[in-house]
């Protein structure tokens, strides 16, 4: 009776190994805009943010006396005083309404000690960056979402800023549609990090779930669409899980989440990353499998190639 305990082991390892390592399709959609028109450090190491706008003149009040007809001898007499302080009050309010007005559009004014004042969040820093990664299992009931996130690759607009976060909001939304059908999730979240780290960062996590499939039927990234010909052989496997990958890059802090155990948290973070405004969204990168109909990923597929992911 060993021998057949073993020889059935075998099988099944085999089969688990047929099952993973199969040929399977997947789709993505990206842009990365945001890094693009960020600001950058002056060689001194400060901020130096380029910002559009009027560069701010402060008119100061002419000081030509002629007080003799009140009484001082052209001194500074009672009504002269009062003229005198009326004047560098007026100055002075024009000196703090430019100073507020230049914080404004820099995000806070820079003194040698760093940020001081201003209106913005402290925690909002024009060189640093902010990294989460959601992924989800969702069970077959959800297969639509192959469809339509395929028209997403195809037809939104991924060379722009406003575009992603359009993208962004759409995914979210499609998501919470289909949050019945999640059956499991991870969350990885990273910051502050400089700007070409967090990028750099962006970039590692999106290779490596792009590299689970070896056909990716389509790709839209930075304006363009590729999409991929190659017939994959039609799978013998049930289609039971499709996986969503959403990895957003900001400018500021959405949240510190460190793991999602619930239906709950998985739906507020959905609503977090789909809130991202277009002027806070550095770079945008949605990846899902299978994308071709006909392929399939099973629970064993789900268990060897996402065993971080946890149910729900």
């Amino acid at each position: 009776m060993r021998w057949v305990s073993v020889t059935l082991l075998a099988v099944w390892l085999l089969a688990t190994a047929n099952e993973a390592f199969a040929r399977r399709s997947g789709g993505s959609f990206s842009g990365r805009g945001g890094f693009r028109s960020a600001p950058t450090r002056s060689p001194s190491g400060s901020s130096s943010p380029s910002y559009r706008g009027g560069t701010n003149v402060i008119v100061m009040p002419g000081f030509g006396w002629g007080m003799g007809g009140y009484g001082m001898g052209g001194g500074f007499g009672g009504f002269g005083s009062l003229l005198m302080l009326g004047m560098v009050g007026l100055a002075g309010f024009y000196v703090y309404r430019s100073f507020r007005n230049a914080s404004r559009r820099t995000g806070g004014m820079q003194g040698a000690y760093g940020s001081y004042g201003g209106d913005y969040d402290q925690d909002v820093r024009l060189d640093r960056s902010y990294v989460y990664k959601l992924q989800l299992a969702l069970g077959r009931s959800a297969r639509g979402l192959q469809n339509r996130l395929s028209k997403f690759a195809e037809e939104g607009d991924t060379s722009s800023e406003s575009g992603l976060a359009s993208l962004l909001s759409q995914t979210a939304l499609e998501l919470t549609r289909e949050k019945d059908s999640i059956r499991s999730a991870g969350i990885l979240s990273e910051g502050p990090l400089p700007l070409s780290q967090g990028e750099s960062r962006m970039n590692t996590l999106a290779l490596a779930e792009r590299s689970r499939f070896d056909v990716e039927r389509v790709r839209g990234a930075d304006g363009k669409v590729r999409k991929a010909e190659e017939v994959l052989p039609e799978s013998a496997e049930v289609l039971e899980f499709i996986v969503v990958t959403v990895i957003v890059a900001t400018r500021q802090p959405l949240g510190t989440w460190k793991d999602v155990t619930d239906h709950a948290q998985v739906e507020s973070v959905i609503t977090a990353l789909g809130g991202v405004a277009p002027q806070d969204l550095l770079g945008l990168e949605v990846i899902w499998t299978p994308a071709d109909p006909t392929d399939s990923l099973t629970q064993n597929d789900l268990f060897a190639s996402y065993p971080h992911l946890k149910s729900l």
